[in-house]
């Protein structure tokens, strides 16, 4: 019940519009209840007149009647002509302002979030949480409330009109309900089979497809394929053991609903031919009778759905519920006029299973270029994602200018930083928004500019539509060492105090990391530079190289004295890399 209240404050917001949802969707049922006590009553104005033997037909006697009939019709057109409007303002307004605040929500979660979870299955929950969503506010609101004020009506009517007919639909209605809801339990849970198939198959395709590049690359499309077939065959299996439950769920609710119409029409049949009732009364009660059956039909199948759809919803609510773990600190600061000096100090940083930083101790002067190498996995990215607060360290701290990172706030710690990350990050846009994205006020010649220090200029040229050009998801239709050089010119047009190059050049051939180097020393000059690298030829020229192993500094200097240090890490580095490009 508490994810479907939080479903209805989501209606809510739009309080309006959901109140007139509501109004036209309840006048629609009271018309469709008022139909046939209006017919009963020409239906009884006819009988009176055959029983008195006079064939006569006299407009003035059904005036009234067929006048309200008319009313009624009139009604009822203009009443659907605004539901069709208020239901689809309404829905598309709440369902905005959901995948705004889902999506917003999932903007302030932490990197490691991301690192936890597949893309491809957050975007089927929200995908399929947002539809559901509709669907249970859309059965609440136009269906189920207006369905039960028609109920509690007819019964009241039947009631009036005669005690059996009371009583036989509401001892009927109660079997009904519980009959439904005994079997909704055992449904649901094969529902939540079906929907982690489904979910399974989803996410098969959104990262098949995200991931083409190396699917066709090594051949496995036939086993995506298996993968999906395999949870569609599951989903398939599950369903039909579903319908065949509802089929015997259903086998009850028809004996029980198709009892109470035999009886009813025995009974109003008798008391007709005996002149206890009239026929327009034995019209209006197998009216009725089916009128409180066919929307209890209804509202079983949206009583089961709504308790299969919550789980999706749940999921939605599960993500707007996660709070990020880095936070800004309530007296955090915004940090500006910024110098660029780096302060590490007795850094520790350790994942889950693994220690990653032991005691880092680090101070990197105003406008100092330091580079950091070291073998794979010895904390090197670690340390970026740390200076950029995605991380906050178990102990030690990282301070700016003499601020610890952790009293600043998140958003301007990171406009002073500028960052060419190892994978490369290309949005499905022109070339030109790609590298405008630091800066979405730049003039177009602040653009080129930046494209050109990046030797991205030249290639963009020969574009199809040369900056205007859209270079297509993930940036499929550039190289590598393209896609690498628009992120270049990207941190060149944002022109931050401080700069982190994490492999900067990477992808690039070594002819284009010939261009580039240059371009990137003059971009680092006069500000506070973090390189890292396992390409040598790219840190040669630190004013410090720092090698890490085993969350430790191993050992620093510049190149030249490192390199002197025969047996040291960096010595050996430099050995087996200067028989290829280091000549």
């Amino acid at each position: 019940m508490k994810d479907l209240f939080r479903i209805l404050r989501f209606a809510w917001l739009r309080k309006w519009l959901t109140i007139g949802v509501f109004l036209v969707e309840t006048a629609l049922v009271i018309l469709n209840a008022l139909f046939p006590i209006v017919i009963k009553e020409i239906f009884d104005l006819l009988e009176k007149q055959i029983r008195k033997g006079d064939f006569t037909f006299s407009l003035n006697v059904y005036l009234l009647p067929l006048i309200l009939y008319l009313l009624i019709v009139i009604f009822s057109v203009l009443f659907q002509l605004w539901e069709g409007y208020f239901e689809t303002k309404w829905w598309y307004q709440t369902r905005n302002t959901v995948i705004c605040k889902v999506f917003g929500h999932l903007e302030t979660l932490d990197l490691s979030f991301f690192e936890r979870s597949s893309t491809g299955k957050i975007i089927e929950k929200l995908s399929s949480g947002i539809d559901t969503m509709q669907n249970i506010m859309e059965n609440i609101i136009e269906v189920l409330v207006p369905q039960m004020i028609y109920m509690i009506f007819a019964i009241i009517v039947l009631f009036t009109i005669n005690i059996a007919f009371g009583l036989m639909i509401a001892i009927g209605v109660p079997i009904f309900t519980f009959i439904s809801i005994k079997f909704t339990k055992p449904l649901n849970k094969l529902q939540d089979r079906v929907r982690d198939y489904e979910e399974k198959a989803g996410s098969v395709r959104v990262e098949t497809l995200s991931n083409i590049r190396t699917v066709k690359s090594f051949a496995t499309e036939k086993r995506h394929q298996a993968e999906l077939s395999n949870s569609l065959k599951k989903s398939l299996k599950t369903t039909m053991r579903r319908m065949g439950m509802y089929a015997r769920m259903d086998s009850v609710r028809f004996s029980i609903t198709n009892g109470t119409r035999v009886f009813s029409i025995f009974i109003g049949v008798y008391w007709v031919a005996t002149g206890k009732i009239t026929f327009g009364t034995l019209f209006l009660v197998w009216t009725y009778v089916n009128g409180i059956y066919n929307p209890l039909w209804r509202l079983s199948r949206i009583y089961d759905n709504t308790q299969r759809d919550l789980r999706s919803t749940r999921r939605i609510f599960e993500i707007l519920d996660k709070q990020p773990e880095i936070q800004d600190n309530p007296e955090a600061i915004k940090l500006e006029n910024v110098n660029g000096e780096l302060e590490i100090k007795e850094l520790k940083f350790r994942y889950k299973n693994r220690n990653v930083l032991n005691g880092l101790n680090l101070k990197i002067k105003k406008g100092e270029t330091v580079a950091i190498v070291g073998k794979s996995g010895v904390g090197k990215s670690t340390l970026v994602k740390l200076l950029l607060r995605f991380y906050d360290p178990q102990e030690g701290s990282i301070t700016i200018d003499g601020h610890d990172i952790r009293g600043v706030t998140q958003k301007s710690l990171r406009q002073n930083i500028g960052v060419v990350l190892q994978d490369t990050a290309i949005f499905n846009d022109t070339a030109f928004n790609n590298i405008a994205y630091a800066n979405p006020k730049a003039s177009k010649e602040d653009v080129i500019r930046a494209a050109k220090i990046a030797h991205a200029h030249e290639f963009v040229n020969k574009l199809p539509e040369g900056y205007e050009t859209i270079v297509g998801e993930r940036g499929v239709k550039l190289s590598g060492g393209e896609q690498q050089r628009i992120n270049i010119a990207r941190a060149v047009l944002k022109n931050p105090p401080i700069l982190i190059l994490d492999e900067a050049t990477s992808h690039l051939d070594s002819e284009s990391e010939k261009l580039i180097q240059d371009a990137l020393w003059k971009l680092i000059r006069g500000r506070t530079s973090i390189i890292i690298a396992h390409r040598l030829s790219t840190i040669m020229k630190a004013d410090l190289i720092v090698v890490l192993d085993k969350g430790k500094i191993s050992e620093i200097g510049t190149h030249k004295e490192l390199v002197s240090k025969k047996g040291g890490i960096y010595h050996k580095l430099f050995e087996i890399q200067s028989g290829s490009y280091l000549k």
